[in-house]
């Protein structure tokens, strides 16, 4: 195309703009016509065919977001303050820890039945030296438990801020919003679902965790957005 051509295209386009008048573009794909005059501002004009073109794909890309937004359909919008019971909770099921849980269970167990070999050991062998053995097993036992129960408490107290958290749950992702931070997290089976005591937990694949209270979700719609969580991710196996 001659530069004049392109020159003469450009100052047509931009009186079309001062005089306010519309222009429509036919798409040689589909043979719709798609309205273009919301390009032409009162102090918008174009410099280039490329500075049109960019114009017109920004255009036809919000077009496309609308229409996806009208398939969105919101189950749950609301506000949320993390409890520190619910950081605990959280933490607990993040898997800091090893010793927890049925590991727990297993190893107390098994230090359970040394200190008792070792008391017995002492007893009829009456070599008070098998009794230090079983104190130490009663010791290694309050460990299993007490130590990542304070530890944990004491991270829930930490993180508990107090921060509001936004939320807003589609059939196509969650949104959650905390100050300036925004997370998004699809809906597309690329997570995982874990239900506990008073929260939810969705894991991404990524490796993130994002805790739902349940207190958040009304109990008249709680099946119905469980449902929806659990139509988009996948159950969580430890």
């Amino acid at each position: 195309m001659a530069e004049s051509s392109v020159d003469d295209i450009l100052s047509e386009l931009n009186r079309l703009k001062k005089d306010s008048s519309e222009a429509k573009f036919s798409s040689s794909a589909d043979g719709q016509s798609d309205d273009y005059s919301s390009f032409f501002g009162e102090d918008e004009s174009f410099d280039s065919v490329d500075e049109l073109r960019n114009r017109i794909n920004d255009e036809k890309r919000e077009k496309l977001e609308a229409k996806d937004d009208d398939k969105r359909r919101v189950y749950l919008s609301t506000d949320f303050i993390l409890e520190e019971n619910e950081v605990l909770e959280t933490l607990k099921r993040a898997g800091i820890y090893k010793t927890q849980g049925n590991r727990a269970i297993l190893y107390t167990v098994i230090m359970a039945i040394a200190a008792v070999g070792f008391a017995l050991s002492c007893y009829y062998g009456n070599n008070y030296n098998w009794l230090f053995f079983s104190v130490l097993c009663v010791v290694i036992i309050g460990a299993i438990w007490l130590v990542p129960t304070l530890h944990l408490k004491k991270l829930a107290r930490e993180n508990t801020t107090g921060d509001s958290v936004r939320m807003k749950i589609t059939n196509e992702d969650i949104t959650q919003k905390s100050g300036d931070k925004e997370w998004i997290i699809p809906l597309d089976k690329t997570g995982t679902l874990e239900i506990g005591e008073e929260i939810i937990i969705i894991r991404t694949y990524h490796g993130q965790m994002f805790t739902i209270p349940k207190r958040s979700i009304e109990p008249d719609i709680y099946k119905r957005v469980l449902q929806v969580l659990k139509n988009g991710t996948e159950s969580y196996e430890e």
